[in-house]
């Protein structure tokens, strides 16, 4: 069969129609039912929808997912306030109770209404309630939702993540907050201790210091941002320093007692840290339970995540994928961001309608939006070295570029990873004002495999932060030239 007739036998296979199911409760069979509708189920859900597909939106919470309402939006809102309110000053309290109002403005003030009325609008039928899979009626896949029954050709589970909890002792008898918490609530501590120093933890650090509470930040490890390098980390902890930041690394917290109106976390051979509120930003956790996964024949990992192939299609226990059933956004564990929850949902959506691709998370960025931003894209140094790549690294202060030099920026850097042996860029870590924008060329050059030595010869604009990326580039090409005329 050629192509063009392998796709359209694929499109045909995925006709869309509606059947009476009366034996199972329901009346439709729908083409799709998402299971969660964070931005991955979303995307997924409204393409299919409006390539005429019928399509059941399931959500025990909000719809529209976390993002926008306790998570990546608020925050964001907050680090915005929180910039301008350092750079022109004022009172505290006032300008935190601004900065609240924008945050829940932004945030649609929890309400999913807008993300329902969208929904609606493709033609999504929206079911609240808890969905859970429950075998299977011929070659469809059952959802039980609230004890009615949907019949569906395929079932796309978005359900997302939930914050991780440690097994701390005393946890329990002390004010705490998750991130989701945090950025719901109006309140303005004077004293915060935040446990954990990843992105979560580093952006809510910075929040509320810029608004006058001080800032205990506690992380186990030995430099901020465990899954960039460590000078990035370093760089970023004298930042949130200056801002007033008490950033304690290597420290083991073993427990958390009841102080007054507010805690103590007591600390393995150190004083103990007082608050009146802790901030618990420990990382989080795919939210697969209770999802009825055992009816059709597989089980989540350890860490919670389900796996899955590079069409997002589930695995079940024998490696094989489960008919008809996928998952995108953080409940596969992989690469935790809004924007890979939406680049998988175009994966599934692509398959579903015969034109599908295989996900390749190659560039997928990260980003931390503290001031200065983090970028990171592809694998580091050592990463790359245990994998057995002769890795090559070479890197530039972003003071060193024009635009460094008229902003007055001290503190900054990009550098790059490249193959020795190919010339590609597979990695690529920067730290500095915007990084999050003037390095986004990096991911799609990790991507593309781009050779170093195009990329030395790419012209930036003056004066950008991006040219940072230049001197780098040119010396790694130049040492890739070396070793292949030496080889």
């Amino acid at each position: 069969m050629t192509a063009t007739g392998n796709r359209r036998a694929q499109r045909r296979a995925l006709t869309y129609r509606r059947v009476m199911t009366a034996d199972v409760g329901a009346d439709v069979t729908y083409d799709l039912v998402v299971l969660g509708t964070g931005s991955g189920g979303e995307v997924v859900a409204g393409e299919v929808a409006r390539a005429g597909g019928t399509v059941a939106a399931v959500d025990a919470g909000l719809f529209g997912g976390e993002c926008p309402y306790v998570a990546c939006v608020p925050s964001k809102a907050m680090l915005l306030a929180a910039r301008e309110h350092v750079l022109v000053g004022g009172e505290h309290a006032g300008a935190f109770g601004r900065a609240v109002l924008r945050r829940d403005d932004t945030a649609e003030h929890r309400h999913d209404d807008g993300a329902v009325k969208g929904l609606a609008d493709d033609g999504i039928e929206v079911v609240r309630g808890r969905g859970t899979l429950a075998g299977r009626a011929g070659d469809d896949l059952l959802v039980e939702v609230d004890g009615r029954r949907l019949r569906a050709r395929a079932v796309v589970l978005g359900t997302g993540s939930e914050p991780a909890v440690p097994p701390l002792e005393g946890l329990d008898d002390v004010p705490t907050w998750t991130s989701d918490q945090a950025l719901s609530s109006p309140d303005l501590p004077s004293r915060l201790a935040i446990l954990g120093g990843g992105a979560v933890g580093c952006e809510l650090a910075q929040v509320y210091a810029s608004f006058g509470t001080h800032v205990v930040l506690v992380e186990s490890g030995e430099h901020l941002l465990a899954s960039e390098p460590a000078w990035v980390g370093a760089i970023l902890a004298g930042a949130l320093r200056d801002l007033g930041v008490d950033v304690r690394l290597g420290v083991r917290i073993t427990g958390a007692t009841p102080r007054g109106d507010g805690l103590r976390l007591v600390v393995e051979d150190g004083p103990g840290v007082d608050a009146d509120r802790l901030l618990v930003a420990v990382g989080r956790r795919p939210r697969s339970a209770d999802l009825g996964l055992a009816t059709v024949g597989c089980a989540p990992a350890e860490d919670g995540s389900l796996t899955v192939d590079a069409r997002c299609r589930v695995l079940g226990a024998d490696g094989a994928p489960v008919a008809g059933l996928f998952a995108v956004g953080d409940v596969t564990g992989i690469a935790p961001y809004t924007h890979t929850a939406n680049y998988q949902g175009r994966i599934v959506a692509a398959h579903l309608q015969g034109t599908g691709r295989d996900a390749d998370y190659s560039g997928i960025p990260r980003a931390v939006y503290t001031d200065p931003t983090v970028f990171g894209v592809g694998e580091q140094a050592q990463q790359a070295r245990v994998r057995g790549i002769h890795a090559l690294v070479d890197g530039t202060d972003v003071a060193d570029t024009g635009r460094g030099f008229i902003a007055g920026v001290g503190a900054g850097r990009v550098e790059l990873v490249v193959d020795a042996a190919t010339g590609r860029l597979i990695g690529a870590s920067a730290i500095g004002p915007e990084a999050d924008s003037w390095a986004g060329e990096l991911a799609l050059a990790v991507r593309a495999g781009l050779d170093v030595d195009l990329l030395s010869d790419h012209v930036h604009a003056f004066p950008a932060w991006s040219e940072a990326i230049q001197p780098a580039a040119s010396r790694l090409a130049e040492r890739v030239r070396t070793i292949r005329a030496s080889a």
